[in-house]
């Protein structure tokens, strides 16, 4: 009995401790946001809608549809992004990619697993 108790508030401990590193990295990456508001003089609502554009550019890279459109970070980069985490850093182009040789091309991963 005691092993099936200690075995299972083990499971619950992990998945309590990343559900909280999820959150965390949430919040983290809504820092430059909130630093922004008080280094760039910007209107609030300016800062509302940009923040919305990034929200739709944000569930765009993570849809898994890959619009081909050079120089943009399309879903087909991030996916890449999302399964080596070696590669395709950028946020919206892949220009630091490609400057600093982390980029690596999804149709160019397609043809290879052919």
């Amino acid at each position: 009995m005691l092993h099936i108790i200690y075995t299972t508030s083990k499971i619950h401990f992990r998945h309590l401790l990343v559900w909280h590193s999820t959150q965390w990295m949430g919040i983290l990456q809504a820092v430059p946001h909130l630093v922004a508001l008080f280094l760039l003089p910007m209107h609030f609502t300016t800062h509302i809608a940009l923040l919305f554009i990034e929200a739709i550019w944000t569930a765009n890279i993570h849809d898994c549809i890959h619009g081909k459109i050079w120089p943009v970070m399309g879903a087909g980069y991030h996916t890449i992004h999302h399964t080596t985490y070696c590669h395709n850093y950028g946020h919206y182009t892949i220009w630091m990619d490609w400057m600093f040789g982390t980029l690596r091309d999804p149709v160019e991963d397609e043809i290879k697993k052919m």
